[in-house]
């Protein structure tokens, strides 16, 4: 007697083979799956978003470096998780250890947000290339305000006018142009892009 394993899905045939991850530097608005606490090989501490698109697209490995190295804040990471709080409404965080190898911030689950993501050209370890996405603001999900906008009765200007002039950043060493440190605004990455699995 046979039993039935599949009744053939067009749709999912053609999805075959082809990722469905966030591929450009965008506005997108993201229910976010999990947000972890993550140490990087240099000694850096980020939380490292999961989630997916309202167009179900996904996105993983989407870090806020929150310290340095030295174990210093990083005020830009800071005041980025601090931005993801007040769009996702969630007024305090904690983390909590559900393994000695996962730490995880339970409040961020299951929220939306919107972000407006640059996509970070990089070369990995072993010289090949890849990216990864950075957070350039958060915003409301249903009005697309920024927090200013929204604290000071503006309509959402904000991210449309940054969207337009929101290119690729290109940190590649073979880059000509490429300095070899991130901008001033940008939490280094510490080596970490070799984890990034696209």
């Amino acid at each position: 007697m046979s039993k039935a394993l599949f009744t053939y899905d067009e749709s999912a045939a053609i999805s075959a083979g082809q990722s469905n991850f966030i591929k450009e530097s965008g506005a997108y608005v993201i229910t976010i799956d999990e947000a972890k606490v993550v140490k990087s090989p240099g000694g850096a501490t980020f939380i490292e978003f999961s989630g997916e698109s309202t167009d179900g697209q996904l996105i993983q490995y989407l870090s806020v470096c929150i310290n340095k190295k030295d174990g210093s804040a990083n005020s830009y990471g800071v005041n980025m998780i601090q931005a993801i709080m007040g769009c996702t409404e969630v007024k305090s965080i904690s983390e909590k250890m559900l393994s000695a190898s996962q730490t995880i911030v339970p409040k961020f689950a299951g929220k939306r947000v919107g972000l407006l993501l640059q996509k970070i050209l990089r070369t990995k370890q072993d010289g090949g290339d890849t990216y990864n996405f950075e957070i350039r603001i958060p915003f409301y999900p249903d009005t697309k305000q920024t927090i200013k906008e929204r604290l000071e009765s503006q309509n959402a200007k904000t991210i449309d006018s940054m969207l337009s002039t929101l290119k690729d950043k290109d940190d590649r060493r073979h880059n000509p142009h490429y300095s070899g440190q991130p901008s001033h605004d940008v939490p280094p990455v510490d080596a970490y892009e070799d984890s990034i699995p696209f």
